[in-house]
């Protein structure tokens, strides 16, 4: 193994910028650039007044998050709670807590993520009623997202 095999200097790491009507902000896949496997590490920089993403709920993999800097809001199920620097906030999987972050207007709000990198895991979006189902599903172990509704059936709907 090379010295350097396993570290990355955050600086050196790409970033992606989004902005999508109230959501917006800057992110760098830290975990990932370090050749992490199982485990996500990602800082991101949520734009002043923007919203980092739709409030979500994940089935499968925990959470936490560590605010770096700035100050915004912790949207937690149908909780509005004030965040800083300093902050940590956890989220087990399966427990259907949704959530999100929003910047104060004045100024950015940055945090670190850590989270699980499952092959299957369920995300709920609670404000918009969709539903994520991530899993391995074709042949070649390639992972395959589906995004949509989930529409009330009879168990034997459309079977026979």
């Amino acid at each position: 193994m090379s010295q350097r095999e396993g570290v990355v200097s955050m600086h050196e790491v790409p970033e992606e910028e989004w902005q999508e009507g109230r959501f917006g902000g800057r992110e760098k896949d830290l975990g990932r650039a370090a050749g992490s496997v199982a485990v996500g590490l990602r800082r991101t920089v949520i734009t002043p007044g923007k919203q980092s993403s739709p409030r979500h709920a994940h089935m499968a993999e925990e959470e936490i998050f560590v605010v770096l800097r700035g100050r915004g809001t912790l949207l937690r199920g149908e909780e509005r709670v004030a965040v800083e620097a300093g902050d940590v906030a956890v989220f087990p999987a399966g427990t259907g807590v949704a959530h999100a972050f929003v910047a104060d207007a004045a100024e950015e709000l940055e945090f670190l993520s850590i989270g699980e990198r499952k092959d299957n895991d369920v995300i709920t979006y609670p404000d918009s009623g969709k539903l994520l189902v991530a899993c391995v599903a074709d042949e070649n172990g390639e992972r395959e997202d589906r995004l949509g509704r989930l529409q009330e059936a009879d168990y034997f709907d459309g079977e026979l």
